[in-house]
């Protein structure tokens, strides 16, 4: 009697052919060019006026492919947000030349970060992008947003990620309500990122303080700062405080000690003596009104006997006509008797 057949699964046959996700998006995909990507990111936004023009314009102009820190990061290999942490991961080397695409990503977040960012040396931190990175994602032109309504910005998180290991930003990240997932919620430049594109401390001491006075003689500074005011009640109202996190408060003060120049500083210190010089004249002139009031003891209360209709208008000249006859010029003299005298002739004593 033959042997019977023993049929095979599927699972164990050798070469069996097993569906993947990518071959199934290829199939579907049968006769379509496959998406490279979905945006091309370029800036086309309005460059303000002032210093975020001129940083613009030297960002406009560098070339990634001679950037020496960038150079020496891709030697190195880039290490993802996700794997920050992962004391496991290793980056690998890449090739020095970063490929046409990272270089667009990069020159357009390097624009919208520089035209978006606060220039003013009245803020306690410097260079701070005051823009939801949703908002930048929309002026990068990266900002992809599905069928089912997810958005998504890769291509500017990871040009994000890479310009934080060059120390070129500094990100804040904190939990977002809506997605529960950690993103940049503040963005800072550093002084690295002005130096790397061929500016001196210089130069942006120079531009910051030009900057101001151009704010103060336009009468625009005020509003600055209300913008700032304003930004800082938005991030305490969306629960975003860097309180705790002590380093990032260090390296902030580092850049703002690193480019506010000593001429700021001591046009700082002289404004402040001079308000002082002002509160001070104020306080004094407060004090001598004080004591003026204080000598005027009894012409307060005729007058305020008087006005409050304690006699007739008649009665009041009377009064004045009979003291002035019996001490003539005691009310050039000495005020203060000539009332006291007028005080005692209407029976009101003090």
């Amino acid at each position: 009697m033959a042997d019977a057949v023993i049929p095979l699964k599927q699972s164990d046959t050798a070469g069996a052919y097993r569906p993947s996700r990518r071959g199934e998006s290829n199939r579907l995909r049968k006769g379509l060019p496959k998406t490279h990507r979905n945006h091309q990111p370029v800036f086309n936004g309005k460059i303000p006026r002032g210093m975020a023009a001129k940083v613009v314009a030297c960002f406009r102009g560098h070339d990634w492919r001679r950037n020496t820190d960038l150079i020496a990061l891709r030697r190195q290999g880039y290490t993802p947000y996700t794997r920050m942490f992962d004391p496991s991961f290793r980056p690998k080397p890449m090739r020095i030349t970063p490929r046409s695409e990272s270089r667009e990503a990069l020159t357009a977040l390097s624009l919208v970060l520089a035209a978006n960012c606060d220039y003013s040396p009245d803020s306690e931190y410097m260079f701070e992008v005051m823009m939801p990175v949703e908002e930048l994602a929309r002026r990068m032109g990266v900002l992809h947003v599905y069928e089912s309504g997810r958005k998504a910005y890769d291509i500017l998180l990871n040009a994000l990620r890479v310009l934080e290991q060059l120390d070129y930003v500094v990100v804040h990240r904190d939990k977002d309500s809506d997605t529960g997932q950690n993103k940049p919620m503040r963005i800072f430049l550093t002084e690295t990122c002005f130096t790397s594109r061929g500016m001196t401390v210089e130069n942006v001491r120079a531009w910051l303080h030009k900057y101001r006075q151009w704010a103060v003689a336009s009468g625009v500074a005020e509003s600055m700062r209300q913008k700032y005011e304003r930004h800082q009640l938005k991030m305490a109202r969306l629960g975003i405080s860097i309180d705790s996190h002590h380093a990032l408060k260090n390296r902030l003060k580092k850049i703002k000690r690193w480019v506010v120049s000593p001429e700021l500083r001591a046009e700082k210190e002289r404004v402040q003596e001079d308000l002082g010089a002002v509160l001070d004249e104020q306080a004094r002139k407060l004090r001598q009104l004080r004591a003026g009031k204080s000598n005027n003891r009894y012409e307060s209360a005729w007058r305020r006997w008087v006005s409050g209709g304690g006699c007739t208008y008649a009665a009041q000249l009377r009064m004045e006509n009979v003291v002035k006859a019996e001490h003539p010029l005691l009310h050039s003299t000495d005020p203060e008797q000539y009332y006291r005298l007028l005080l005692e002739s209407a029976g009101i004593t003090l």
